[in-house]
């Protein structure tokens, strides 16, 4: 990749296998790990309120929140559980716009039953 791209890889100085809370100390911030998209991937929980997703969900296309790839689509629905689990009504996710719970929840509902 580095010739086609012309950057070295990198290595990840830290990594998170599990839930990890994060000290701030003035909101309560979580970073869980919400695979599927890719196996690495993790969401930020701010206040039970917000959850920044990364590409765990595209806010492009009207009323979906699936990406274009998963690496592992049933991982990523249980990952969307995980994230209702925590809460939060309003998920940012890395491209598009702010997803809503009743969104999230909807979405859930219909690929749940595929896996």
């Amino acid at each position: 990749m580095k010739k086609k791209f012309m950057y070295a890889p990198f290595n990840a100085d830290i990594t998170i296998s599990n839930d990890y809370v994060f000290p701030a100390p003035d909101a309560d911030i979580r970073i869980i790990t919400t695979p599927g998209h890719s196996a690495d991937s993790i969401s930020l929980i701010v206040d039970n309120e917000v959850a920044i997703v990364g590409d765990a969900m595209f806010g492009i296309f009207r009323n979906q929140v699936f990406p274009p790839f998963a690496d592992d689509i049933p991982e990523m629905i249980r990952s969307w559980g995980k994230l209702l689990d925590t809460g939060c009504t309003t998920f940012l996710p890395g491209h598009g716009r702010a997803i809503s719970r009743e969104l999230l929840e909807k979405e859930y509902g219909i690929f749940s039953k595929t896996v």
